[in-house]
């Protein structure tokens, strides 16, 4: 692992990078589950945008309560460019193994 870790602390972009492999921790159980690779691909998006949603409130309530920051960070355009890159990398890859799936479950 510690190879690995290194490995996601030289660059930023690589931060992002290791999402997708974090994602795959979430969209193969819940598709698996629910028999529906998009619903795991779906599951992904909704997890990275959550919790970057709350890295924000995080960020911005100083020592207050999140409830006074809550209506903040909904959108991409108020994370900044690392913050889209981590929802982004995962959503693409997601949702292309989901394609892939779908394509190969349809031919059995």
């Amino acid at each position: 692992m510690g190879p690995f870790i290194r490995w996601v602390l030289e660059a930023r972009w690589h931060r992002s990078a290791s999402h997708c492999i974090e994602g795959l921790l979430v969209q193969i159980p819940v598709t698996l589950i629910t028999h529906n690779p998009w619903f795991g691909a779906g599951s992904v998006v909704i997890w990275y945008w959550s919790r970057k949603k709350l890295e924000v409130e995080f960020e911005r309530k100083g020592k207050g309560s999140t409830a006074l920051v809550w209506a903040t960070g909904w959108f991409p355009w108020e994370w900044g460019w690392a913050r889209v890159l981590d929802v982004l990398a995962p959503l693409l890859t997601s949702f292309l193994l989901a394609w892939f799936w779908w394509f190969a479950w349809r031919r059995l």
